[in-house]
């Protein structure tokens, strides 16, 4: 579930990092399921930004997730989760990156929701 006034910026953030990686065409998704049930597909190498995901997906155990690519967040909202996607991107991409980072916009009315979020997908 996407919200107006971030969908522009999530797309160029997305576009960007899958740009930057040549990531486009070999593109290996994962979809991860907000509570509200809403999804967001994004690609497995953007997700690995989250040491938590990156655990249930390649770790050491058979968790189910690493099977069916799919991982539900019944304590995360919809706009955390995205609000969180785009930081994974916008870590993709900058991570190594020399020179000023841009800004990561975080609306303060959302910030604890995000840094408990943030915590729990150890990112």
């Amino acid at each position: 579930m996407a919200f107006m006034g971030e969908i522009p910026q999530m797309q160029s953030t997305v576009k960007a990092a899958l740009a930057s990686q040549k990531a486009a065409s070999s593109m290996e998704p994962v979809k991860l399921i907000a509570s509200d049930g809403s999804e967001i597909i994004i690609d497995k190498r953007a997700a690995l930004v989250s040491g938590t995901i990156k655990s249930m997906l390649n770790g050491p155990g058979e968790f189910a997730e690493g099977q069916s690519g799919e991982i539900k967040f019944p304590d995360i909202s919809p706009k955390v989760l995205e609000k969180t996607v785009q930081y994974f991107y916008y870590k993709l991409k900058y991570t190594n990156h020399t020179g000023p980072l841009p800004e990561f916009k975080i609306e303060p009315e959302h910030a604890l929701e995000l840094l408990m979020a943030a915590n729990f997908l150890d990112t």
